[in-house]
């Protein structure tokens, strides 16, 4: 009979424990610029697989509940929307998010612990911030999270997902404070390998030489342009990359504007075969030179596309990222 009692006693322990080790996670809030009965999916991030699924009735989420394993980043998606609505951190507790299907944010989160540490990230998005005290701020609050919170999933999701507004020296840095496990991960090995790539060719560092092939077949470089005494605009994009042919138009744009004073432009195509990217130079009517069938990805760490890199007329690497980005800085050389 004592051992019997003291078995069914292991067993009750055992089964107590894999309930403290659960996530009992609740989802509240609200949503703008939903129709009537909108449906919503709370997407894992890193295991894209659908999580629960959220009902709106007149821009009020129906709280929905559920349990995990373990803490999970979150996006929020709609049948029909492109890309993600992010990110939120399911964790134990009730989350609290209110969702802009139009502008496509998350205006803001809270109600865990967590959340509440990146409440004040997400609301630097909508503070009218330039540029270079944005990414000061972004950098101070994920440098915060991450030193806190070494060993979380969420850290290395932040350090990932931001990399684009970091320069690969921060970035490393912010890799550095993560827990040995966690730098550790192929992930992040693959980061870092891309980063320290991209950490020679970093603003203030000499142009690399890249080689390529022109419309007309001949062989090209990048150095045909570039270290010539003009300011080099480079855009990197492809035939398939429909955000990059959108933002074509602006950049033929300040080609027109800015041709006369200084400045040329380029396009360098990424993954694409030389047919399909003059066939989208012909259909657009792009006016400058092109080089096909490159390496961007090995040689300046260009990890997304669309996606310019400045160049000053000695060949030094004056800016890079976005277009806003590189476009002010022009504007701001010219004058303008």
């Amino acid at each position: 009979m004592k051992k019997t009692t003291i078995l069914t006693f292991m067993f009750v322990l055992v089964a107590m424990t894999g309930q403290a080790q659960s996530i009992n996670w609740r989802i509240e809030g609200t949503v703008e610029n939903a129709a009537p009965n909108d449906t919503l999916y709370v997407i894992d991030a890193e295991k894209q697989k659908e999580i629960a699924i959220l009902y709106v009735k007149d821009g009020k989420m129906i709280p929905t509940s559920g349990t995990l394993d373990e803490p999970a980043i979150c996006c929020i998606a709609k049948k029909g929307m492109q890309g993600w609505i992010r990110e939120f951190v399911l964790e134990d507790g009730t989350v609290n998010i209110g969702v802009d299907l139009k502008v496509h944010y998350l205006r803001h989160i809270g109600g865990t612990p967590m959340n509440d540490e990146l409440k004040q990230t997400l609301a630097l998005q909508f503070q009218k911030l330039d540029h270079e005290t944005y990414h000061e701020k972004v950098l101070e609050e994920i440098t915060g999270i991450v030193s806190r919170h070494p060993d979380h999933i969420i850290s290395p999701f932040l350090i990932e997902s931001r990399k684009i507004i970091f320069t690969p020296t921060e970035s490393l840095a912010l890799i550095d404070r993560l827990s040995p496990e966690l730098q550790q991960s192929a992930d992040m090995d693959r980061l870092k390998e891309n980063l320290l790539v991209e950490q020679e060719t970093e603003v203030g560092r000499m142009f690399k030489e890249m080689n390529g092939i022109s419309p007309d077949g001949k062989p090209t470089s990048i150095s045909d342009y570039v270290g010539k005494g003009d300011y080099v605009l480079a855009d990197f994009w492809a035939s398939w990359c429909i955000p990059c042919r959108h933002e074509i138009p602006e950049v033929i744009a300040l080609h027109e504007k800015y041709e006369g004073k200084g400045l040329k432009v380029i396009g360098i195509t990424v993954h694409d075969t030389p047919e399909k990217s003059d066939k989208v130079v012909k259909e657009m009517g792009i006016p400058f030179p092109q080089l096909y069938e490159t390496k961007p990805m090995s040689t300046y760490g260009v990890l997304a596309i669309p996606y310019t890199i400045l160049f000053a007329p000695d060949g030094t690497i004056l800016e890079r990222g976005p277009l806003p980005v590189v476009e002010k800085k022009i504007n701001k050389i010219f004058g303008e």
